[in-house]
């Protein structure tokens, strides 16, 4: 689910700068090779992203993950969170059912949320020797702020904040925490489903699909090409309509009378967080809407469970599940 949003609660704000916090300083160590640790430099790999280059630690052992769904993949590659940012959801340390086991007995501190931003006071009181935020939309100043309490990696550039792609995020933070090997294994292996799917499911092949979702009422909105959702059905086959292509950015706002764009072969609805009955409330008295082919036809879907969220979070944690569960719903609307 992205912040891009509004009027169902989950709205992209522009994270508050506020307390800063002592620099902490590292030592300089050298690493060796062991196992499918990365071989670094003196004082830790440099990691490149949008606001330059940060040297990290060696090994960092008190991770802080600001970014919206980093924890999922600090866990999956082994690494120890002192704390975590709260997107969405109501789970114990911002964590969901899919990474839970991987917390271990650690305990997180909840350092901000989607609808208050980041607490830097909190970051600092977390002692971290780390801090991570590539699936996020830092800006330079709140980017400042966190070096001033421990290096951090900031989102990569080349990407839209909150796009970049689930392989890309993946490698980055195994090349950070020096698990670049055990990265590449995490990546491989759901590629290696998703390409399972894709063949298993013929009919997805060079169909158009369109993800929307509910901003308002009477307002709907269609997400871009870099948007993680819309990514997963490419990487089963689908492809993008031009709409898709021509968005800027994670997601756009259409008009009624626009909904005519969304007369695609499969038409699916995001509707995570409990909006699915207020979605369908609207569709229901929106009548271009019934008049499209794709609806008359049978070929839209509403997702809203567990499974919709797994594909928003996007991550080599969350997909597993959401290539289990969406593709059976959706391959019977197809020829």
């Amino acid at each position: 689910m992205n912040k891009g949003e509004q009027g169902i609660g989950l709205t992209r704000r522009g994270f508050l700068v506020g307390a800063g916090g002592a620099l902490l300083a590292f030592a300089a160590a050298c690493s060796s090779s062991d196992g499918d640790e990365t071989v670094v430099e003196a004082g830790g790999p440099l990691v490149a992203h949008k606001y330059g280059e940060t040297r990290v630690p060696v090994d960092p052992q008190r991770i802080v993950s600001v970014g919206y769904n980093d924890q999922d993949t600090i866990l999956a590659l082994g690494g120890t969170l002192v704390g975590t940012f709260d997107w969405y959801g109501d789970y114990p340390y911002g964590v969901w059912p899919w990474a839970q086991d991987l917390l271990g007995d650690s305990e997180p501190e909840i350092v901000g949320a989607a609808s208050t931003g980041i607490n830097f006071e909190k970051v600092a009181a977390a002692n971290p020797d780390l801090v991570v935020g590539t699936y996020s939309g830092l800006t330079q100043a709140q980017y400042d702020t966190l070096t001033a309490i421990a290096p951090t990696v900031a989102q990569p550039k080349g990407f839209a904040d909150y796009g970049v792609p689930w392989q890309d995020q993946t490698t980055m933070l195994g090349d950070t925490l020096g698990k670049r090997e055990k990265a590449a294994e995490l990546v491989s292996a759901v590629e290696r489903q998703f390409a399972d799917v894709q063949a298993a499911n013929p009919a997805f092949a060079g169909k158009t699909v369109l993800v929307g979702a509910l901003k308002g009422p009477g307002q709907f909105g269609v997400y871009g090409s870099e948007d993680p959702k819309v990514r997963f059905f490419t990487e089963l086959g689908f492809v993008n309509p031009a709409v898709t292509e021509q968005i800027t950015g994670n997601f756009a706002e259409i008009s009624t009378e626009q909904l005519s764009l969304a007369d695609v072969d499969l038409l699916v609805w995001y509707a995570g967080g409990g909006f699915g009955d207020k979605l369908r409330a609207e569709l229901d008295k929106t009548p271009i809407y019934q008049e499209l082919d794709v609806v008359k036809a049978g070929r839209t879907i509403v997702l809203e469970d567990d499974a919709a969220e797994a594909m928003a979070w996007s991550t080599v944690l969350s997909l597993p599940y959401a290539l289990n569960e969406i593709p059976p719903r959706v391959a019977p609307l197809l020829p």
